[in-house]
């Protein structure tokens, strides 16, 4: 069955482009590293506080993971009905032959004897957890915008701060800077986003395959009972509980 945490995920991985939107330092060549202990000039940085709030105004984030996350999240439920259970069992770990199994299954004909009201849970859940990182990145965002002016000043001379800031104050950069970080809301882009994931979807059995494949030369994770027993002490006083509750941690993958 499709689970929350596939939806709630498949809900980031469309949301990241609007929250990690690539700003002009980063458009074109790659920028040069810039050691993050460099000393950055006042009168610089001043100037880069204000590029940076021009580009990262109070409450954007919760703009973007408010109302405009709405069309992503009404796909998610259409995205994953339209995928063959065998391609979310291959995602969910199964191997390809119990996944074959599943591959005439109807995902929607299931979900809707198993629960009706699945494709509104999803819905609500991820609509609240997008309610709920606003929230958080409201909390940080004064954090973020400092880190940003920061960055700029170390990457931008004092002089083509000045230069962002006098754009920022004709019509057009006062309009750039307001969609620069919106942007990427736009139905066309989201359209593109929304084409690409089933795309990634068919390869992530891939992804899976090769996170497992990278570790495979490393001798596998202990088990309790390969303790000695000083490292049992040690591990159930760490945990802060009694080496007769010491178990085997569950595997993901």
């Amino acid at each position: 069955m499709p689970k929350r945490p596939f939806i709630a995920a498949a809900a980031l991985i469309l949301a990241a482009p609007a929250v990690a939107h690539p700003g002009p330092a980063s458009a074109g060549k790659a920028m040069s590293p810039v050691r993050a202990s460099a000393p950055v000039d006042p009168m610089t940085l001043a100037k880069a506080r204000q590029v940076a709030t021009r580009l990262l105004p109070p409450g954007i984030y919760k703009k973007i993971l408010g109302s405009m996350m709405g069309p992503i999240i009404d796909n998610m439920g259409d995205m994953v009905k339209s995928m063959p259970l065998k391609q979310l069992a291959e995602i969910g770990g199964l191997d390809e032959q119990q996944a074959a199994a599943l591959d005439k299954v109807d995902v929607a004909e299931v979900m809707a004897i198993y629960d009706p009201h699945w494709q509104e849970r999803e819905k609500l859940s991820v609509q609240a957890m997008m309610d709920a990182m606003a929230d958080f990145f409201t909390t940080v965002e004064p954090g973020l915008r400092e880190a940003t002016a920061q960055a700029y000043a170390r990457h931008f001379t004092a002089a083509e701060l000045d230069d962002l800031n006098r754009f920022f104050a004709t019509p057009s950069g006062t309009k750039f800077a307001n969609r620069y970080m919106t942007i990427m809301t736009d139905p066309a882009v989201i359209d593109a986003t929304k084409s690409m994931m089933p795309k990634m979807m068919q390869q992530m059995p891939q992804f899976v395959r090769a996170a497992q494949s990278a570790a495979a030369a490393l001798p596998p994770p202990r088990k309790i009972e390969d303790l000695s027993p000083a490292e049992k002490a040690k591990l159930a006083k760490a945990l802060g509980v009694d080496e007769s509750k010491l178990q085997d941690p569950k595997t993901s993958l």
